[in-house]
């Protein structure tokens, strides 16, 4: 297994778990042929993809990276990423199994006796990382069938079931963890920084203040941040609001303009043009469209 930083791109939409599961078992898994109309996506749930059939392309932050049978990809929280075929008319179709989940899931299982503690690193990763395996005997392959197959059916009892092909899987890659290359060394520095960002969105979040946090100079912190999320400050910033923007139009009865303000943005003119900019819709429109 090897891991990797992603630089994090401008042009990515965010989806949410509550999109694919309740929060009595933030567990989902899917089975799906790749095609050109998603757009590059974060998510704010960990996603485990396994390339079933098929070639094509993986498209992590600004990499891209050949895909075939076997390969795996551990995707954290607010990493980029988008699967595609290798050609619109292709006959040979790309088929991926996705196994998505909430980090809670994780810290229900760390109290099981012998789970792998040091394992938690790969899934909850800093934003831009992200891990790589491939399968050569299709060990993997053959749990996530059996996966799909028990949450598609949904006996009784396929929720047992399901944790525990997890805890399967999850052992499984804990046992290629020596391989794993070392985190990038800037972004457990902006631990701090990220959640800062997170949760101050409605408020001015000025360059020096954040700087401050660590603390570093400006221009270091420029440095830092750049080498960490593959973005300048301004443009992180603009995505965590308008990610948290499509959240709220899509959960809340909020007004556009009430969203706008509990997103730091009081210029409504600039708001729509910048939602627009990221999403190709404006915000009534990606409203509409996700009804």
């Amino acid at each position: 297994m090897t891991s990797f930083g992603g630089g994090m791109v401008s042009e990515n939409f965010r989806l949410t778990g509550s999109f694919y599961w309740t929060t009595e078992f933030p567990l989902c898994i899917t089975r799906e042929r790749e095609y050109f109309t998603l757009p590059l996506h974060a998510h704010d749930f960990i996603e485990i993809n396994y390339v079933a059939e098929g070639r094509g392309f993986h498209y992590i932050g600004d990499k891209r990276f050949e895909v075939s049978r076997g390969d795996l990809f551990i995707i954290p929280i607010g990493t980029p990423h988008v699967f595609r075929p290798t050609s619109p008319q292709s006959k040979d179709e790309l088929i991926v199994y996705n196994c998505l989940f909430n980090p809670d899931l994780l810290e229900r299982l760390d109290t099981l006796p012998g789970y792998p503690a040091g394992i938690a690193k790969i899934f909850t990763g800093e934003h831009g990382l992200y891990h790589h395996y491939n399968d050569h005997n299709d060990e993997i392959r053959q749990l996530m069938g059996k996966l799909f197959s028990e949450y598609a059916l949904q006996l009784p009892g396929f929720q047992a079931a399901l944790i525990g092909m997890l805890l399967q899987l999850i052992t499984i890659l804990d046992r290629h963890c020596s391989h794993l290359e070392p985190f990038p060394t800037a972004s457990p520095q902006l631990a701090a920084v990220f959640k800062h960002i997170a949760l101050h969105l409605h408020e001015p979040l000025a360059l020096r203040a954040l700087a401050g946090l660590l603390p570093v100079s400006t221009s270091h912190f420029q440095r830092l941040f750049k080498h960490a999320t593959g973005q300048s400050l301004t443009e992180y910033i603009q995505n965590q609001r308008i990610a948290k923007s499509c959240e709220l139009l899509l959960r809340t009865s909020l007004s556009v303009r009430e969203i706008a303000a509990a997103v730091g943005y009081k210029d409504m003119k600039f708001f729509h043009a910048l939602f627009k900019k990221k999403t190709g819709l404006t915000p009534y429109r990606f409203k509409q469209n996700k009804q």
